[in-house]
């Protein structure tokens, strides 16, 4: 039986010596910081440097001589970037998670370089979500979507990237961008102006107490 037993415990210290030999649990290069938690792609968390205009999403990242394919956006990894302008997506990402692109007010550009629209959506109970949760409501006007030419209606026709108005397969123009701005300083204007009516009407109704009393 003891001998028995020692032949099992070897054995699972084979097994878990091969598992572990993937697992990469938290590493940082360049300016982002990925997790890989025994999964064979990496997730990007974070995004570092705040102050980025523009950002490109490696295809594969190196760990201890082994590559790793960058395959998700990982729950507010790019949160905060609020000089953000451009981002570059690489043909493998196939999962953005919740709060990804939130609080970036100058995001106008996304590349993406797969032909076959990525499942932007995920169903994860506590990280994943949907359009909303993952871009902020004004990106859907204010946000151009530049995917490989001819992949214009599948994308438009994909649940998640349907929210986007400005799908095309060229850059855009200057002009296209200062319309972008107009499209969101026009929402955020209006955001205001509720919420200056709302405050009115607050101050109105306590103005109603204090002079009846």
């Amino acid at each position: 039986m003891k001998a028995k037993h020692f032949l099992t415990v070897i054995a699972l210290l084979i097994c878990l010596t091969a598992w572990s030999q993937g697992r990469v649990a938290r590493v940082t290069q360049g300016i982002y910081g990925y997790s890989n938690w025994d999964s064979p792609g990496m997730s990007l968390d974070s995004c570092l440097d705040k102050t980025i205009t523009e950002a490109h999403i490696p295809d594969s990242i190196f760990v201890n001589g082994r590559g790793y394919p960058v395959w998700e956006i990982g729950p507010g990894a790019f949160n905060g970037c609020s000089n953000l302008k451009t981002l570059y997506l690489n043909n493998r990402i196939s999962i953005t998670m919740r709060g990804a692109f939130h609080n970036c007010p100058n995001l106008r550009v996304l590349v993406v370089k797969n032909p076959v629209p990525i499942n932007m959506e995920d169903a994860h109970p506590f990280y994943g979500g949907k359009f909303k949760d993952i871009f902020e409501p004004y990106h859907a006007q204010s946000l151009i979507v530049v995917v490989p030419s001819g992949s214009e209606e599948a994308y438009r026709n994909t649940p998640g990237w349907c929210n986007f108005q400005h799908i095309q397969s060229t850059m855009p123009t200057d002009e296209q961008l200062q319309e972008c701005n107009n499209d969101q300083r026009i929402i955020q204007l209006k955001k205001q102006l509720e919420r200056a009516r709302t405050e009115v009407i607050r101050l109105e109704q306590e103005l109603k107490i204090l002079s009846e009393n």
